[in-house]
């Protein structure tokens, strides 16, 4: 095969890591398995699917937030790091679903929320107390300002994260802001103060010594500010605007992660990813996972989530019906070869419980095109390169709520913030007490958070097996119509039983985790291919993938085979179309509507 190199060869075997080649899955707590009548997710739940994920083939479980916490943002908002959410359950009822993951040779991961606490954590109490307070500096606190009026206003114009308000709120017993970059009930702690940031590494040795088997730190690279909080850049006509690299990548923000690896992560081998939000280029993101620097093995970037979104806006939940697989194909090139060739390595994820469902996105969820979407994208993600991370629910094809739910059902702080904000801006545009809200409702559909944290489905009882009580949020009306675990589990046609598949062909084929990622005929917009080539064990493979949307039901596309591109050994390993395995090639690849197929060649 003469395809140009354009990323770097693993130099030798011992380049492995467990952390890298393993499958992780995320579980949303509440949303997951109640053991009894609680209405939502509990830790004994969990712990009754150990082994139903260690059969599904999952290395490392990530529990989203556990620990105690007023829930103003489902557990983001943490009131004590060293105990749990008493709903949810027990440390030691934490520490029998330790002791099963172990037991089955699974690994535990922890979320790690630092960037902000509970405004109900003893820190923040304290902080708040008083100005004198020991612990005052702990969080940010500021004096604000006059405006021409002589009106005392917030310290700059930074947007919080939900909705359209100011990232600044206003104590009244001290006399000034504190900064929550996300609900006010989450104010940011102050990683500029050395006694925090250690207060934060003893915690996280607290849970390593447990015996934890790592973190993901929730939007970690938000923790440094640059000095002096100047105002963001004015993008529209909004009093308050996205704070962007005024918080995201800040000065201090590698000093910090290798203080954090030095203290911490460097003393234990453990599993360390960061969410990284952010519009910036990979050299951007590179460093935080390049070993050289000694930080973090892996970051979440977010620049495939903008895809789909008006003006490939980052954080934005209005959906662009005219999305071009090119732009698609152009984030993942783009982070697949230059994260290799800039020394890092990848996270490989498409959903999460801040993201809408994959199918509903980027494939389609017609319950006739639905099931094949489902195994389209699990030979996607499946073929890419860096640690992959699963959603529950993602095995079995669930897509995002129904079309026709009510805007009530949309119980996302972000949904309703973002509703409230939008209707009381066209309010004042407009005049109208009630403005037409419809194209908001319709974008929610297709990118709100709550599509992806609706009750994991079970089996077709009576609120799909998640609990024996009413769920807190609605459970999705297609679990009785085979869209659970229980159906698909028997049946080997299934979602299910095709994402088993394909995690076990992914340690079949160790080219599909570590080989050189090599994109084919980029610029077409029906089908999306790549070779996978690990020349350290001579494995080469070709993906071909019919991404082609038609009228949204899918389309026929035709794949030509690139001349340098050597095929004459090719055979067929899987596909989730009608092409017999161990099938050749033999000219053009014709490909039908959410049809893929892997090659060894």
């Amino acid at each position: 095969m003469n395809v140009q190199t354009i990323a770097p060869v693993v130099q030798k075997p011992s380049d492995r890591a467990w952390w890298k080649d393993s499958t992780v899955y995320q579980i949303y707590p509440a949303s997951f398995c109640d053991h009894a009548a609680n209405g939502h997710g509990t830790l004994k739940g969990i712990l009754s699917k150990i082994t139903y994920l260690h059969t599904l083939g999952v290395d490392i479980v990530w529990l989203s937030p556990i620990y105690e916490s007023p829930q103003a943002d489902m557990g983001y908002d943490i009131s004590n790091y060293q105990d749990l959410h008493k709903p949810y359950g027990t440390l030691e009822d934490w520490d029998e679903i330790l002791k099963a993951a172990h037991a089955k040779g699974m690994k535990l991961v922890m979320d790690l929320v630092v960037n902000h606490s509970s405004d109900q954590h003893p820190w923040f109490k304290e902080s708040r107390s008083s100005k004198a307070n020991p612990k005052r500096n702990w969080y940010i606190w500021h004096d604000g300002k006059l405006n021409e009026k002589g009106e005392r206003v917030p310290p700059n114009n930074w947007k919080a994260c939900f909705g359209d308000v100011s990232a600044w709120e206003w104590d009244e017993a001290t006399q000034q802001y504190y900064l929550h970059l996300f609900l006010k009930e989450q104010p940011d702690l102050n990683w500029e103060n050395p006694e925090l940031r250690h207060a934060v590494y003893d915690m996280m040795h607290w849970w390593l010594k447990k015996g934890i088997d790592g973190f993901r730190m929730d939007v970690i690279n938000f923790i440094s500010k640059v000095p002096g909080f100047p105002d963001a850049p004015v993008q529209n006509d909004r009093l308050y605007q996205d704070f962007g690299a005024m918080s995201i990548n800040g000065p201090r923000v590698h000093e910090w992660l290798q203080e954090m690896n030095r203290e911490v992560l460097s003393k234990f081998d453990c599993f360390a990813v960061g969410e990284t939000p952010g519009p910036d280029a990979v050299d951007v993101f590179s460093p935080y996972s390049n070993p050289t620097n000694k930080e973090l093995q892996m970051v979440f970037h977010f620049h495939h989530q903008s895809v789909d979104r008006i003006g490939g806006q980052l954080g934005s939940r209005q959906y662009d019906p005219k999305w071009k697989l090119s732009g698609f194909k152009e984030v993942f090139n783009t982070f697949q070869v230059e994260m290799e060739k800039q020394g890092g390595w990848n996270s490989n994820y498409l959903e999460n419980h801040d993201q809408p469902r994959t199918i509903s996105r980027f494939c389609s969820d017609h319950p006739e095109d639905r099931a094949k979407s489902a195994k389209l994208i699990s030979m996607f993600q499946s073929s890419l390169g860096g640690t992959l991370f699963m959603y529950q629910g993602q095995e079995i094809g669930l897509c995002n709520v129904p079309r026709d739910w009510p805007e009530e059902e949309y119980i996302d702080v972000e949904s309703i913030a973002n509703l409230q904000s939008e209707r009381e801006y066209r309010r004042r545009k407009t005049g109208e007490q009630n403005p037409d809200m419809s194209d908001m409702l319709k974008s929610l559909r297709q990118t709100a958070r709550d599509n992806g944290r609706t009750p994991m489905q079970w089996d077709s009882s009576e609120y799909a097996g998640f609990s024996k009580a009413k769920p807190w949020m609605r459970v999705h009306d297609d679990y009785a119509d085979g869209w659970n675990v229980a159906a698909q589990m028997k049946d080997p046609n299934s979602p299910w039983s095709f994402w088993q598949k394909m995690l076990k062909l992914r340690k079949d084929f160790p080219a599909l985790v570590y080989g050189k990622f090599i994109p084919l005929d980029e610029k077409n917009e029906d089908t999306y291919a790549y070779i996978r080539d690990d020349s350290t064990i001579s494995q080469i493979l070709l993906i071909v993938l019919n991404f082609a949307r038609g009228d949204g039901r899918g389309a026929t596309s035709t794949f030509v085979v690139p001349k340098e591109v050597d095929v004459s050994n090719a055979k067929l390993i899987i596909s989730n179309g009608q092409a017999k395995q161990g099938s050749a090639i033999d000219g053009e690849i014709q490909l039908s509507p959410w049809e893929g197929r892997i090659y060894v060649l």
